[in-house]
């Protein structure tokens, strides 16, 4: 298993395959040139053509491969990229952002028109573990409940928790009228705390640790994803990166790794 890191992109002759018909402004978002809406606006510029003739149909749908450009340069499919971070507290999972560093402003800017973005929930104020791919297949089955793919985390409490509040986590907790229940809790530090913690979640809903914590009157100090399956973080570096391909990422997601 060979994972690239910065500097090193895989051959850029590795394209997605793509199956047609199918509309030209998600050709040019699998091209890597934007998002839908944004290449609908490059479409109504007359910033695109198509087989030699400027394309302004927003609607316009490919039947088979064409000749595409932008701005007069030729544009094909990119290829499938895979990225296991470590992210840093205080950057945001998202693909871009006005005001804020996002994941995509820790890479090089080569993987900037590839159309990644991050597969899953990691809040700013979290960090640890976290995927990004331009692989719409891949990440859906990632992050569908479905593929039973649980998600492990380090967490650190501001509050010690006696035996009755570990019982009612471990149980799950009621948080807006619905139920919160980790598939395992257990105290990660010896001799315990009982503020050190490990946390394994199966089909996670948005900032559910930390609402976890509240219902049981604590917060939340750290929170570190550790794990996707059975991937785990060993040596990889906060703010750090590496890229694999398809086949080893799924192993390790599947069987088995470290990063």
């Amino acid at each position: 298993m060979t994972p690239r890191t910065a500097g090193a992109p895989a051959a850029m002759n590795e394209e997605r395959h793509i199956e047609f018909p199918l509309r030209l402004n998600r050709y040019l978002a699998i091209c890597g040139v934007a998002a839908r809406r944004k290449a609908e606006e490059f479409i109504t510029s007359k910033r695109v053509s198509v087989d030699g003739r400027i394309e302004t149909s927003v609607g316009r749908v490919l039947e088979e491969p064409a000749d595409v450009r932008v701005d007069g340069r030729v544009v094909g499919p990119v290829r499938n990229v895979y990225i296991i971070m470590n992210k840093p507290a205080g950057i945001l999972s998202a693909a871009s952002d006005a005001r804020e560093s996002t994941v995509m402003d820790l890479l090089p800017d080569f993987y900037k028109y590839l159309g990644l973005y991050p597969v899953g929930r990691l809040d700013k104020r979290s960090e640890g573990l976290i995927i990004l791919t331009n692989d719409g297949r891949f990440a859906r089955d990632l992050i569908h409940p479905s593929g039973c793919v649980e998600r492990t985390y380090s967490v650190e409490l501001k509050y010690p928790l006696n035996a009755r509040e570990l019982k009612e986590w471990r149980d799950g907790v009621i948080m807006d009228g619905r139920r919160l229940k980790p598939i395992s809790v257990r105290e990660e530090d010896y001799p315990a705390s009982f503020r050190h913690f490990r946390v394994v979640l199966g089909e996670g809903i948005k900032r559910e640790i930390r609402l976890m914590a509240k219902s049981l009157g604590n917060s939340v100090v750290r929170l570190r994803r550790v794990g996707i399956g059975r991937l785990f973080l060993d040596k990889l570096r906060n703010g750090a990166f590496c890229e694999y391909n398809y086949k080893d990422l799924c192993d390790m997601i599947k069987l088995g790794g470290k990063v």
